[in-house]
């Protein structure tokens, strides 16, 4: 029983057409959940729902209209979760600023709308919304693609406010600079929804050390309505295809199959399930008893984390990011070097659902397949046309391989379950400094 590229290709088409828009949350979400357990269950695997709660938001109205010169409507795209305008819209003289970054800012510019390009991350949120502009319009950085669809953290608004942004093309911002636009007007309407969001979890037991646990996971959530191939139904076909190959083949140890929830609005899949093992874990450890019998928690029983994001482009290359010790980083450079694909490998924090378990202390590894069209990312063009089913077996086949030398057939598991300290500072940073989630 060996990785099937066709089959993982035929649960990534059904994901893409059948269950387009899975933005967190939703109707398509569940329904794609369903889907993915079903396959899990014809696996002969035990699988169960895991819920969560999160915020989200349904797109109703934007609108970017340039009225001094008179160069009307401008192509945009909202970004949720932010600020709406009155139902006229804002208007206000519009600046360019730029990156966006404070020696661009001044108080002056209190009252209007910042054109400015590539977004607004967190480090810079808070000097953006001290200045409390009317509105924001980020231009994409890259030419010839569609304004991504995406959104703030809620935790930034809670902690410095929020304005209406949106989002535009590169060739739209040329214009705009090209024409010398003084004014525009912004309209923004969304909804916004506290729902339940769901991962998806199957177990194959160990046959002869079932206490040590090793996941394998992927999110199967978009950006809203969109179809998300190769961000992440490429990567939640790998995870469907080893559960099928794995479930047939056995392991020593227990494989933990998982379609993360919700991962566009903040690994919020990922950080619910990693967290919840720190909490029982606290909680167990504070107990005496637990003392006495020195048993092990359901975090301590946690080994590794295997996280596959971003799968399938047929024209890109292959990374494998690590958050634990040198030697899990040297087995990805070693069997590379043997059987092929090459893997670029590094040891650092990859924006997807590995993280949140090493924030908690377990190592993850983190493989995708990026460049070329991956820059659609987030946009409508983000679709399965880009893809192919050999990229999807080339990543499988070897994933398998990796799995079955150092974790389902190892003989002792050969990974320290460790994350050097100079990572965690780099963990830290990124939830901190760049996603705006601090878990301490």
């Amino acid at each position: 029983m060996n990785f099937d590229q066709n089959k993982a290709f035929s649960y990534l088409e059904k994901l893409t057409s059948n269950f387009k828009d899975r933005f967190g949350g939703s109707g398509n979400e569940k329904k794609a959940a369903g889907y993915i357990r079903r396959h899990f269950a014809a696996c002969g695997l035990k699988s169960q729902f895991q819920y969560f709660p999160v915020k989200t938001y349904l797109g109703r109205k934007k609108k970017l209209i340039i009225t001094r010169p008179a160069l009307g409507e401008i192509d945009c795209e909202l970004v949720g979760l932010a600020a709406n305008t009155p139902p006229r819209g804002v208007e206000a003289e519009i600046v360019f600023v730029n990156t966006g970054e404070e020696e661009y800012l001044s108080p002056s510019l209190k009252g209007k709308i910042l054109l400015l390009t590539g977004g607004v991350p967190y480090k810079r949120y808070d000097a953006v919304m001290k200045i409390r502009p009317a509105g924001i319009v980020t231009i994409e950085w890259e030419v010839k693609k569609p304004p991504v669809r995406i959104e703030i953290m809620p935790e930034w608004k809670t902690k410095w406010g929020a304005v209406p942004i949106l989002r535009i093309t590169h060739e739209s911002g040329y214009r705009l600079l090209r024409n010398k636009a003084k004014r525009a007007r912004m309209i923004v309407d969304f909804a916004e929804r506290k729902v339940k969001s769901l991962n998806v979890i199957a177990e194959l037991k160990g046959s002869e050390k079932p206490e040590e646990i090793v996941v394998i996971g992927g999110h199967y959530d978009t950006s809203p309505g969109i179809p998300g191939a190769s961000d992440n139904a490429g990567g939640t076909a790998l995870v469907m295809e080893l559960a099928r190959v794995f479930a047939k083949k056995g392991s020593k140890r227990t494989l933990r199959f998982v379609a993360w929830g919700s991962e566009e609005l903040g690994l919020r899949g990922s950080i619910f399930y990693a967290q919840s093992l720190k909490t029982a874990d606290k909680k167990s450890k504070k107990k005496k008893s637990f003392v006495k019998t020195g048993g092990k928690t359901g975090l301590d029983k946690h080994r590794l984390c295997v996280n596959l994001d971003v799968h399938g482009v047929l024209i890109g290359g292959n990374e494998a990011l690590i958050l634990g010790t040198h030697d899990l980083a040297a087995s990805v450079r070693l069997l590379a070097k043997e059987m092929g694909p090459a893997f670029a490998v590094r040891e650092e924090v990859y924006s997807s659902d590995g993280t949140p378990f090493s924030e908690a202390g377990v190592p993850s590894i983190s493989f995708a397949r990026s460049g070329g069209t991956t820059t659609y990312l987030h946009t409508p063009m983000d679709d399965i046309s880009h893809l192919d089913a050999s990229m999807l077996g080339m990543h499988g086949r070897f994933i398998e391989a990796w799995l079955e030398r150092y974790v389902t057939q190892a003989v002792s598991f050969p990974f320290e379950r460790s994350v050097p300290d100079d990572l965690k500072k780099k963990i830290k940073e990124y939830f901190n400094e760049r996603l705006g989630l601090p878990l301490e």
